[in-house]
């Protein structure tokens, strides 16, 4: 029953989510809104369509391959083959669950490997965004490898040495737990750019000129309090554009892909900049913050009933309680609880956004946003007639076309 139980829902969440990736990938032949449907030419376009096709083909199937291996795991019963082989080789619990985690993850890493290859230097470079080199990508994966050994393995080392602590009092467990999580994402946040983004990217000041200048008295003439801003070499990846906002307060860094500093003009970056020093005036991201900050207590409180019941773990063979497959069940388990959640989430970021783009047009007039938007969807192909109900489900920033269409109805 337990086991069934498990299966119904990994299985009915992925069938929801291949459902509306269906209904996204049926929705991309009807024709365009008419305020974007010049964005592109009829090369683009079907530049565009055939685009879509392949990345929807490698998404079902890639989806597909992890449900099958997830339910194989679970039915097949090599979870409790992991639990025999990392109690066998450590006697100390967090050793093992470390071993038992480290052997799914490194499964899941190398399956996952082709599908990352074949979308970087097969679909991506035909399309003409891939600038990554073979070195790179293989850099990238093991310097991705080494943060997921250090940085995932240092956190579940440290929650699990909680729940040894608290074991008879998991009460404590999940508000300690939840806690740490919470300091941890604040540090991760504030240290972004400074270490992670590093790691992969150089990051180098912006030179001095007039777009720095005028970055400077958009800043100014906000009340905006930035740190410094900066440039970063995007483009020896991927040939889309990007900037974002790192860090809190004084500590606040703007950085611009070198990408968006040459696809766009001055204007258009002022305007994407004031949209996103919107997000800072309008308090979205202490919003956001106290959003992850209740969904994460609500997380807590479920882990707590995951690692109490026993059952859940001999059902699938397991000896008993186990902290790394309940891990493991804690992620398949909330992801249900995570799509819904996802649902008002979404449309609250949805509705700042509309505000932040009204708030740099206010600044800086309606048409340098309009004409970052269109430039953003036709340099990076982007999906310009989403199906509405997986806009609902996933979609964080309204679609090209409600947003220009905002944009332009405003006096």
């Amino acid at each position: 029953m337990v086991q069934a139980f498990v299966l119904v829902v990994i299985i009915g969440i992925a069938l929801i989510e291949a459902g509306l990736l269906y209904l996204n990938y049926q929705n991309k032949d009807k024709p365009l809104p008419k305020n974007v449907s010049d964005i592109f030419d009829e090369t683009r376009y079907q530049k565009y369509l055939n685009y879509s096709a392949e990345r929807y083909r490698l998404s079902f199937i890639r989806r597909g391959l992890n449900l099958l291996l997830m339910v194989s795991f679970l039915v097949f019963g090599l979870f409790a083959a992991f639990e025999q082989l990392s109690t066998s080789w450590f006697a100390h619990p967090i050793a093992q669950t470390l071993v038992f985690l480290a052997m799914f993850q490194l499964i899941l890493f190398v399956i996952g490997i082709p599908f990352s290859y074949y979308s970087t230097f097969s679909i991506e470079e035909r399309y003409g965004f891939n600038k990554t080199t073979k070195k790179t990508f293989v850099l990238d994966k093991l310097k991705s490898l080494g943060l997921m050994i250090v940085f995932g393995g240092g956190v579940v080392a440290l929650l699990q040495a909680v729940y040894m602590a608290f074991e008879n009092n998991l009460i404590m467990f999940a508000v300690i737990s939840w806690a740490i999580i919470i300091i941890i994402l604040t540090l991760i946040s504030y240290l972004y750019t400074a270490i992670f983004v590093k790691i992969f990217n150089k990051i180098e000041p912006l030179e001095d000129g007039e777009l720095k200048t005028r970055i400077e008295s958009l800043a100014q003439e906000i009340g905006f309090k930035v740190k410094a801003i900066s440039k970063m070499d995007a483009s020896k990846r991927s040939t889309r554009l990007n900037a974002f906002f790192s860090g809190f307060g004084k500590q606040k860094e703007i950085v611009l892909f070198d990408t968006l500093i040459e696809k766009m003009s001055n204007d258009e970056i002022l305007a994407v900049l004031a949209h996103e020093f919107a997000h800072g005036k309008h308090k979205d991201v202490i919003r956001m913050f106290a959003e992850q900050a209740i969904v994460l207590g609500i997380y807590a409180g479920l882990i707590t009933l995951v690692f109490q019941t026993t059952s859940l773990y001999t059902a699938f063979g397991l000896s008993g309680s186990f902290f790394g497959f309940g891990l493991i069940l804690f992620f398949l388990l909330i992801k249900p609880i995570d799509f819904i959640v996802g649902i008002p989430t979404a449309y609250l970021s949805r509705k700042a956004e509309y505000k932040a783009d009204q708030f740099s047009a206010k600044i800086l007039g309606n048409q340098p946003m309009i004409m970052a938007l269109r430039v953003l969807a036709k340099e990076d192909l982007a999906d310009l007639n989403p199906h509405p109900l997986f806009v609902k489900a996933y979609y964080s920033h309204p679609p090209m076309s409600l947003r220009i269409g905002a944009l332009e109805s405003l006096k």
